[in-house]
């Protein structure tokens, strides 16, 4: 399910950032509020990879081919 959509970065409480996700991706993945994304970033690109967390992922980041 590709999709490529511009998000808006706002601040929430005294040190926090967040962006939404589209509906769309939530509703794709079966997630609901609470359950946890795993996010790569990088510093070429701000937020390389954002996906649904599962069980058996560890919160080792994992090194991406280019």
């Amino acid at each position: 399910m590709p999709i490529e959509v511009e998000r808006t970065v706002f601040k929430i409480g005294e040190g926090g950032f967040a962006i939404t996700l589209p509906k769309a991706w939530i509703k794709y993945n079966r997630l609901k509020p609470g359950d946890k994304v795993l996010v790569i970033a990088d510093t070429e690109i701000i937020i390389r990879v954002i996906k649904p967390a599962r069980e058996e992922e560890t919160s080792e980041p994992k090194d991406i081919a280019r």
